[in-house]
């Protein structure tokens, strides 16, 4: 049976590159994994949360950028409930 599509306009298999920004270039945080692994690999659920919304955010961002016929961007990098998040597609 065929898994569905957790993120609307993305595969399932793709790989990602989160990056949680610390006080200090040394508190950097960086994690490569697929859509799938992000439901499990995270130690604590507001890292997971953080992750999720700032994927969620991308999505948006390339579907509006596809009916709009602009450049698709591939990446993005916000800061949500204080914490500053990077995410980028491999």
């Amino acid at each position: 049976m065929r898994t569905h599509t957790i993120i609307h306009g993305l595969k399932n298999s793709q790989k990602v590159r989160v990056i949680f920004k610390g006080d200090g270039s040394e508190n950097d945080i960086g994690i490569y994994l697929t859509i799938k692994q992000m439901v499990s690999t995270f130690a604590t659920t507001n890292a997971q949360s953080l992750a999720w919304d700032v994927l969620l955010e991308l999505s948006n961002v390339r579907q509006e950028a596809q009916k709009y016929n602009e450049p698709i961007p591939t990446g993005i990098g916000t800061t949500i409930r204080g914490k500053q998040i990077q995410l980028d597609l491999v």
